[in-house]
């Protein structure tokens, strides 16, 4: 039995031995672990006029478009009703400003029709709207841009911020200018 107790002891004591050597001998079998990276920074910045405005609607033709999703690119918001004159008047350089500049600048001309889907669709089709447009009846997004006529038009620098807002219809020269501060 002495024996048998002596064997233990000196198999814990190697055991111990080890676990204080800081196990020297497993070190090549269990490579230490690699630090996490840390997550890059945003290029964007957070909490812009962009995100505190934000809104997901439905997109004429299918789908949903969340603003926030155009962070990065000039964004041209442009608020109309299906029955304004001044709306209809304005589509002609909206489409030519956004053809202009939608692949050399990745401008995004964006309309948001107070209405009906219907009655957005169709302004859309008899105005031969080109830029993506969503339709929306809740007078809070109204309110949260303080739009009370329109064509109201919110202009976004490529971080998300609003540069200017304009009320009335854009003539296009007038709308070439203003997208000056924001390509």
């Amino acid at each position: 039995m002495h024996r048998g107790t002596f064997l233990l002891a000196l198999i814990l004591g190697l055991v111990v031995l080890f676990a204080l050597s800081g196990c020297w001998w497993f070190e090549g079998l269990f490579p230490p672990p690699s630090p996490s990276p840390s997550p890059s920074p945003s290029p964007l910045p957070a909490n812009t006029d962009m995100d505190r405005k934000d809104f997901t609607l439905p997109l004429v033709g299918g789908g949903t478009l969340t603003l926030s999703s155009l962070k990065g690119k000039p964004v041209v918001l442009v608020f109309f009703s299906p029955n304004c004159p001044h709306c209809r008047e304005e589509v002609p350089a909206l489409n030519a400003v956004y053809n202009k500049y939608k692949d050399t600048h990745d401008l995004v001309v964006l309309g948001a029709g107070y209405g009906s889907e219907a009655s957005i669709e169709y302004f859309v089709e008899q105005n031969r709207v080109q830029y993506p447009v969503v339709s929306f009846t809740d007078r809070a997004i109204l309110e949260m841009y303080g739009v009370s006529y329109v064509p109201h038009n919110v202009f976004f620098d490529r971080e998300g911020n609003i540069v200017r807002t304009f009320v009335g219809s854009l003539s296009l020269s007038t709308l070439e200018n203003y997208l000056a501060g924001i390509l």
